[in-house]
């Protein structure tokens, strides 16, 4: 039961929650509206509806966050994750904390970028300050002022729902508003814009390869990026015995080298065949024997991504070409969408979902459907029919007319 009781001219209520005294303004001075708000707190806690806010101190529980980030995300999603959580909050603890991309594994640089974000970090102190009007009005700002795509708001959105929901299971988060538990399920996904997809033709393949002759390890790179469709991080992390010449194949799986771990995107291993072209560039390119990655870098160790892309975008700009990692592997995906395989065999291939293969490369499959769309055709049809009709008569007659003797029983006719 609650108790009701003034202080002043407002009346008060008291009562008790999961053993805890819970003393709360009603914020009105009239008593039947007291009375009338205290039974609706009698009936919730009856039914048990009444919860007590929380109050999560913001860079703590964004700490603990990021840790638990680091055991359930690939290294690449976890920086992703991240770098939204330090636009959004700025760098309120250690684990948002920017660093110079590039550095060595795990270590941090001091940063010398300046962060463009400075004046539109949410300020808050705990978790329960974001409520989704903060979540709406931040997005909505970058969205106008700060050129966001539709995609970069609801990778936002997503990473900030993660973040509520962990909130919820490990910590006890209480939003303020009851309809609302997980305060980023409030903000309204953004309508994205059909994805725009490049990719190289055939004599845009040969272009490419033939630029990066003089530079065997990139050139195999490449070759392996057009031909196999894998991620820029899948190729520059295969060993030699990922690699199967003899076999034709390609196993593209997770593993620990050097104390390091690894994993495809998807956290899901496959194998990759080995075509015909692909064959052809990997028998031309030899691995360095000491070497234990297929493709080493320069100072034999493993590719930094951003390096790698950055290496391959100064040897293409010499040659002035702008193709990159992901329109090579979007050249794997579309060559074998127009020779008319289906979306399942290319996700499979690609370690993709059918949905987002068929986003990206349904309008390039042929389907035969021209007849579909000829709603003006019965005359045409007939027409079509008659002709048939008249050739298949003409054949018959020649048939039987060419001397030959006539077969016992009923003469040929034709059937409809």
């Amino acid at each position: 039961m609650a108790c009701l009781y003034r202080r002043g001219e407002r009346f008060w209520i008291a009562y008790y929650l999961n053993g805890r005294l819970i003393q709360k303004s009603l914020r009105t001075a009239i008593e039947r509206v007291a009375r009338d708000k205290k039974r609706k707190i009698e009936y919730e806690l009856a039914v048990g509806d009444l919860q007590v806010v929380s109050k999560l101190p913001l860079p703590a529980i964004l700490e603990a966050f990021c840790a638990y980030l680091q055991t359930i995300r690939t290294r690449k999603s976890y920086k992703n994750d991240v770098s939204r959580l330090r636009v959004f909050f700025g760098p309120i603890c250690e684990a948002l904390k920017p660093g110079v991309p590039g550095g060595a594994r795990g270590k941090r640089r001091p940063n010398r970028c300046p962060d463009k974000y400075a004046r539109d970090h949410v300020k808050a102190k705990l978790l329960e300050d974001v409520t989704p009007e903060v979540i709406n009005r931040f997005i909505t700002a970058r969205l106008q002022h700060s050129a966001w795509s539709a995609k970069m708001a609801n990778n936002m959105r997503q990473t900030l729902h993660r973040l509520f929901a962990y909130a919820i299971k490990h910590h006890g988060f209480c939003a303020r508003d009851r309809r609302y538990p997980n305060p980023a399920a409030a903000v309204e996904r953004q309508r994205e814009a059909a994805p725009q997809i490049r990719f190289l033709s055939l004599e845009q393949i040969e272009e490419q390869l033939a630029a990066l002759v003089t530079h065997p390890v990139i050139r195999a790179l490449v070759a392996t990026y057009i031909y196999a469709g894998l991620r820029r991080e899948e190729a520059l992390w295969l060993t030699p015995a990922d690699v199967r010449l003899e076999e034709r194949l390609i196993r593209v799986q997770a593993k620990t080298i050097g104390g390091e771990f690894w994993q495809p995107k998807t956290k899901r291993n496959r194998v990759v065949p080995v075509s015909d072209a692909l064959l052809d560039a990997l028998r031309a390119y030899q691995p360095p024997a000491e070497s234990i990655w297929y493709f080493p870098s320069p100072n034999a160790k493993c590719w930094h991504p951003d390096n790698f892309s950055q290496d391959l975008r100064k040897i293409n700009a010499s040659r002035g070409l702008a193709w990159s990692c992901l329109d090579y592997r979007h050249t794997f995906g579309s060559h074998l969408a127009m020779k008319g395989e289906s979306l399942y065999k290319i996700s499979e291939l690609m370690g993709n979902s059918p949905e987002i293969c068929r986003r990206h490369y349904a309008a390039l499959i042929p389907e035969a459907m021209h007849d579909v769309v000829e709603f003006q055709c019965d005359h045409r049809g007939a027409r079509r029919h008659e002709q048939t009709r008249e050739l298949l008569e003409r054949i018959l007659r020649e048939v039987q007319g060419d001397g030959a003797a006539e077969p016992e029983g009923q003469p040929l006719r034709l059937v409809d």
